[in-house]
């Protein structure tokens, strides 16, 4: 129950002092709003007391209002109300520049008094205001350095003064003072929050394994793939990279956001098999604090930290299929909102997916949204394998030799002329990322500049018929290095460490061939 002043009331100037005291003592923008609206209500003995802060036009197609609004760009937000109503949803949630008298304060940037509201033909209201035993109504805009905040209005039982009306028009000036520190002060949180989980991303991405640095090779399936690149990149069309497991997807992604014109922003990496299910949401659009449990502070989820550049969504067909949901709202409206928050956000950012699995086959199977899969795959390519690449495999073998030379600190010149044909006639399920690791190997194995590759795989690796399936090649060789860490799948000697796959990636395959320790 609000203990209201008597008739009688202590020296208003001295009320508004202590008033001000509590609002400028903090910079949270919500804590000084209601220090604003309550110490009126409380200490000054009004009956309401409201605060419209300036925003964008969000509600136009519910807004009560709407029929007055002029333009649809900006109105007036109801952000604190204290006194006969707390409710910020109601009529006057929003209220139209030039509409109404609180509508008429912002445009016209003059205040407005009245001594009668029952009879006052500015107020709508005549009966409420009688209801209620309202006397008085003052209203101010609140204005910094002539940027328009927004409008303070306050209704009193009590027939204010002249006086009375010139001091609420010096604490509603301070007031704007104090609401736009606290409007700084949240930007410059909200800045600082971002330039923090850019930097913590990038120091990532630093320490994180790049397997080579550029695309390397000159046959004609992998031309094919770097002309639809250079279609494609100078445009904001969302490109869904299909291949195998080890073609080099997140390189043709790069490749991309290099040639666009938001090279200059980051491009922003999700690995979506990597993700618990119950951590999507928060991972891909942040979360504010409290929103659920451990939540200790607000997080900037990966779409935002991409605003303006490329987000990378890596494995999307591993997406649960209520995150799918909400990925789909977002590539269509461009417009997110943090776990635990109903504040919409922009962003603008250009999506590029990448996908080992048929998508196609994933939507028959209802493991997939249809919508989202046609949204993703607006501008689709392939990446050829490795094994339709025999003109780049020795490229990529001299190139990754170069790298490995100066990382060990020894010279690898070349490899063995048969080591060559065993390179050619074998099929690599592993395609270039197996490539990469068993000329790493044989690197670290060498004894003098010109390598042997083969042996380190066994014998029965290098006797591998090129017409096996796919299938099959890629059964034997992850059941081979199953058993060489005895079916050890996680950890720094773990099998998804030695394939350089994600351990739940892993899983997933072993599923699919059917793969069980004996």
């Amino acid at each position: 129950m609000v203990q209201r002043p008597p008739s009688s009331a202590p020296s208003g100037l001295a009320i508004l002092q202590r008033i001000t005291l509590q609002m400028i003592s903090s910079l949270d923008l919500d804590a000084v709003l209601s220090a604003v609206t309550e110490g009126l209500v409380e200490e000054m003995g009004a009956e309401l007391t409201r605060i419209w802060l300036i925003g964008p036009g969000d509600l136009c197609d519910s807004c009560f209002k709407a029929p007055h609004c002029r333009e649809r760009s900006r109105c007036l937000h109801l952000k604190s109300s204290s006194g006969l109503s707390e409710r910020l949803n109601g009529t006057y949630r929003r209220v139209p520049l030039g509409a109404f008298k609180i509508g008429h304060i912002a445009e016209t940037r003059q205040p407005t008094w009245a001594r009668d509201v029952q009879n006052d033909p500015r107020i709508q209201d005549h009966a409420w205001a009688a209801q209620n035993g309202l006397q008085s109504f003052a209203g101010y805009p609140l204005v910094f350095r002539d940027e328009l905040l927004g409008v303070l209005g306050m209704f009193s039982p009590h027939k204010l003064s002249d006086t009375d009306f010139a001091e609420l028009e010096i604490f509603a000036n301070h007031a704007a003072i104090a609401i736009k520190n606290a409007q700084l002060y949240k930007e410059n949180a909200e800045l600082t929050l971002r330039l923090e989980a850019e930097n913590v991303y990038l120091k990532e991405e630093i320490h994180s394994e790049q397997h080579f640095g550029e695309i390397v090779g000159s046959s004609r399936p992998l031309t094919r793939t770097l002309n639809q690149v250079e279609q494609v990149a100078p445009t904001n069309a969302t490109v869904l990279i299909q291949g195998e497991t080890g073609t080099g997807k997140e390189l043709i992604a790069r490749a991309i956001h290099r040639l666009s014109p938001r090279e200059n922003r980051p491009m922003i990496k999700v690995n979506c098999a990597a993700i618990s299910a119950g951590l999507v949401e928060s991972e891909l659009f942040g979360h504010e604090r409290g929103a659920f449990t451990g939540a200790l502070e607000r997080r900037i989820g990966r779409f935002e930290l991409a605003h303006q550049g490329t987000l990378f969504l890596d494995e999307v067909g591993e997406l649960p299929l209520e995150s799918q949901v909400k990925l789909l709202r977002i590539l269509q409206e461009q417009e997110l909102e943090r776990v635990g928050s109903s504040s919409p956000i922009r962003v603008d950012v250009r999506v590029i997916a990448a996908t080992n699995r048929d998508l196609a086959e994933q939507v028959r199977e209802g493991r997939f949204r249809s919508d989202l899969f046609y949204r993703l795959n607006v501008f689709p390519i392939q990446v050829p394998p490795l094994r339709n690449r025999d003109n780049d495999i020795l490229l990529l073998v001299q190139h990754f030799l170069n790298k490995l030379s100066r990382q060990l600190g020894k010279p690898l010149h070349s490899v063995r002329e048969e080591s060559l044909g065993w390179m050619l006639r074998y099929s690599w399920p592993g395609n270039v990322r197996e490539l990469r690791n068993v000329v790493e190997r044989a690197a670290i194995l060498a004894r003098e500049p010109i390598v042997k590759i083969g042996e380190e795989l066994g014998a029965e690796s290098s006797e591998n018929p090129v017409h096996q399936t796919l299938e099959a090649m890629e059964r034997h060789h992850i059941s081979t290095v199953l058993e060489q860490a005895d079916w050890v799948i996680e950890g720094p000697r773990g099998a998804a460490r030695i394939l350089d796959m994600n351990p739940s990636t892993l899983r997933s395959r072993l599923r699919k061939l059917n793969l069980r320790k004996k």
